[in-house]
């Protein structure tokens, strides 16, 4: 079976790559925005420029749209987002393509604005909260959280007195979040790198670049034994490889974002033992210091994808 997998470059794209071994099976090929961690990815790939910031440059792009599904001719399209999946789910609808959509891990209590538009026409719909079942129709189906919560032991040996702040890929940039840790990073014996991403805030008491490729970014979070991430999901990427995590969300008064999904998503990690979360540079300092004080822990909690999402994957993908 041949699977076109649509989504954006940044949280959407990692999501997406959680849950590949459920298509590991198949001829796959992706579908996202050009960009340099996107021109790298080890996979078949189409790439366009980001409309995400003006969604209506979407008419533009409909010729490359046409082109790519007519010319792959897809079994299946599966997507988590965001507004990229618009039109070839449309288009996928009028060529008789299924679809799947899963709405964004970072969602608890809100719907996508993509979600809401390509409910009606996919073929599955799937949610990762229970909670957000009850914004959507009978269609929708919750297939268990996309991770699950373990106890791991740190490899001490390979973590630095670094601490790594990430801001993402948003076009938005995060200078709230580069300052606060530029201001704190004179004052600790840390070493302090960050991703810059969009933000045109230069650190001056820190190391920094825009953007890396996604595996350069893993090694940097192995190695770091503290990772200060917007509430994305960048935060799991920080549990997974065995770093200490402080949530710093984007919020909506500040407009860093359309909603506060990030801080109502960070709380919830945060209630599970999973990340300390700051929202200012101040609760920033105060959380550094904290940890900076007990910097020897042998075990931290984690987290694993969940087999339970990905099976469900299989199974439609093979009855299908």
């Amino acid at each position: 079976m041949k699977i076109a997998l649509v989504c954006s470059h940044g949280g959407h794209l990692t999501e997406m790559l959680y849950l590949m071994d459920a298509f590991k099976d198949h001829e796959v090929f992706f579908i996202t925005y050009d960009h340099p961690r996107t021109r790298s990815l080890p996979y078949k790939k189409y790439l366009f420029p980001n409309f995400g910031e003006k969604p209506f440059k979407i008419i533009t792009y409909l010729p490359k749209i046409v082109n790519v599904i007519t010319k792959e001719k897809p079994d299946i399209m599966i997507s988590n987002g965001a507004e990229i999946a618009i039109p070839f789910f449309y288009l996928g609808k009028i060529l008789g393509i299924k679809t799947i959509f899963i709405e964004c891990y970072t969602r608890i209590s809100e719907p996508t604005i993509t979600g809401k538009l390509v409910y009606s026409i996919s073929d599955y719909f799937f949610v990762l909260w229970p909670e957000m079942l009850q914004y959507y129709g009978k269609k929708a189906r919750y297939i268990g959280d996309l991770f699950k919560k373990i106890r791991k032991k740190i490899n001490l040996k390979e973590k630095k007195n670094q601490i790594f702040v990430i801001t993402g890929t948003h076009y938005l940039g995060f200078e709230r979040l580069v300052k606060a840790a530029d201001n704190i990073a004179k004052d600790i014996n840390y070493e302090m790198i960050i991703q810059l991403g969009y933000t045109p805030y230069k650190p001056k008491n820190a190391e920094y670049f825009d953007f890396a490729k996604y595996e350069e970014i893993k090694k940097i979070i192995k190695h770091s034994k503290i990772v200060i991430a917007q509430g994305a999901i960048s935060v799991l990427d920080g549990l997974k490889l065995g770093s200490i995590v402080i949530a710093f969300p984007r919020l909506k008064q500040f407009d860093e974002a359309t909603t506060n999904h990030q801080l109502i998503f960070s709380r919830r990690l945060e209630k599970a033992g999973l990340v300390k979360v700051a929202t200012n540079e101040k609760e920033l300092r105060k959380v550094l210091i904290e940890l900076l004080s007990n910097p020897k822990k042998k075990y931290l909690n984690s987290v694993i994808v969940n087999n339970r999402s990905t099976n469900i994957l299989k199974e439609i993908l093979r009855c299908d």
